[in-house]
């Protein structure tokens, strides 16, 4: 992991392109080296080849949900203490227990606002 946020690689992982659109532009706009993936396929393919210092996780995904792409970047040498925060709208006791068994560090409720987004970043990237 980098100290320097201009240098952060982060990987945004949402079916929701609203969404999706969203954190990237915040992040970007602060500039966070973005990468984003539409489903939890696409973010295995994308967490196999590259790395990542910081991913940002949808839960409720069609095909391979969050958890188990949590548990994927889990089984990955490097990976597994890059931190994941689930951005969802599940904030539901056992979803976040299921979520922190899978390998998530922290959640963040939809809809969240850009300052909570930019701040829970900073403080992972920073750690």
């Amino acid at each position: 992991m980098t100290d320097d946020k201009k240098k952060a690689h982060i990987l945004i992982v949402d079916d929701d392109h609203d969404i999706l659109t969203l954190e990237r532009k915040i992040l970007e706009r602060e500039g966070f080296v973005v990468s984003a993936a539409n489903d939890g396929k696409e973010a295995v393919e994308k967490i196999e080849t590259s790395d990542f210092d910081l991913i940002l996780l949808d839960i409720m995904m069609p095909g391979i949900d969050g958890f188990e792409v949590s548990r994927v970047i889990q089984r990955k040498p490097g990976e597994r203490n890059t931190p994941v925060v689930f951005v969802t709208a599940r904030d539901d006791s056992e979803s976040m227990r299921e979520g922190f068994r899978s390998g998530g560090t922290v959640f963040l409720s939809k809809p969240f606002t850009s300052n909570q987004l930019l701040r829970l970043v900073k403080a992972m990237i920073v750690q």
